[in-house]
């Protein structure tokens, strides 16, 4: 309730006291991890995870995620590999040499894996060099997968509602959208782009680039698989029980007999929009409609278990 609100740091006191039990519940633990990933505290974030393994013996939910999509790519572009370059801290001036080295990598590898979870902040020159460079990638036809994707593409958009006419940032934000082949985000944030700028719309175009090859396999298709999106999503922080995300639902659930809600990319949802949000679900659920509520973060999820979400669909939470 404390972090729906938004009083990240009285939700922080709370759960740090209920991890200092002995017999404290691993929820407790999956709860401050989010919190702290979330709001990008990532030496905090990196104690408690270091804690987690002592208590559990094993590595947090996230870190294993991050291994077992790791073992599905060639060694080359797992962290510390030759194809990997991490990008931290502030994307901003002093990102000039980050850029060499994902142009460097794109010379050694035909796929680079571009890591931007830890990017704290964005600038408008950050923005335009790494679009420059991620641009130079595409035209000679260089594979790009990017871990942390959404997480960046939520800094750009707090960057844009700030500072709307920074063209640089939505060049940025709408090129994250086309590679994490997201046509409904990119609509959106085209939207968005014309209404700031006052100009048409760019269109959606969809980008060809290799792909991956699994570990220790070999590909028979001449083209990239791609995955068709049938899921509603909701992003960043729904605040008000009006928001597009919410109201949409009604329309998005007619005719489908499952309805697919994707919230692995929202951070934070007020009580007031989740309760608009439940009884959105509710009346879904009615029609007889199978509604399934996808990869919510902790404090997301347990704010609509609070609210007896469960009673009208799955909620599918991430691995624990």
């Amino acid at each position: 309730m404390r972090y729906a609100e938004g009083d990240v740091n009285a939700a922080r006191a709370a759960l740090s006291r209920a991890i200092a039990d002995p017999d404290a519940g691993r929820r407790d633990w999956l709860l401050l991890l989010d919190l702290e990933r979330i709001t990008g505290r990532w030496t905090a974030y990196e104690s408690v995870a270091e804690r987690y393994r002592r208590q559990f013996g094993e590595e947090a939910p996230t870190e294993r995620d991050r291994q077992i999509r790791e073992s599905e790519w060639p060694e080359f572009l797992r962290h510390g590999g030759s194809g990997c370059v991490s990008l931290g801290g502030e994307l901003g001036v002093g990102s000039v040499e980050a850029m060499g080295a994902i142009r460097s990598a794109a010379t050694r590898q035909a796929v680079i894996h571009l890591d931007v979870l830890r990017v704290e902040k964005v600038d408008a020159i950050g923005c335009r060099l790494l679009f420059s460079a991620l641009s130079d990638l595409i035209d000679a036809g260089n594979g790009i997968v990017i871990s942390g994707a959404e997480h960046l593409v939520r800094l750009l958009r707090d960057f844009l509602a700030r500072q709307p006419a920074q063209n640089s940032a939505w060049d940025l934000l709408l090129l994250m959208r086309r590679l994490a082949r997201d046509p409904a985000g990119f609509d959106r944030d085209s939207a968005d782009f014309a209404l700031a700028l006052g100009i048409d719309p760019p269109g959606w175009e969809p980008l060809l680039l290799p792909q991956p090859l699994p570990a220790n396999a070999r590909e028979r298709r001449q083209q990239p698989r791609y995955v068709a999106r049938d899921s509603l999503s909701l992003e960043g922080v729904v605040s008000d029980a009006n928001d597009r995300g919410i109201l949409e639902l009604e329309g998005f659930a007619a005719g489908r007999e499952y309805v697919n809600v994707d919230l692995s990319t929202l951070d934070r949802m007020t009580l007031s929009a989740a309760t608009a949000f439940a009884s959105a679900v509710a009346a879904a659920a009615a029609q007889a409609r199978t509604v399934r509520i996808i990869r919510p973060n902790q404090l997301v999820g347990a704010l609509l278990e609070m609210l007896d979400l469960g009673a009208a669909a799955s909620i599918l939470m991430p691995r624990a």
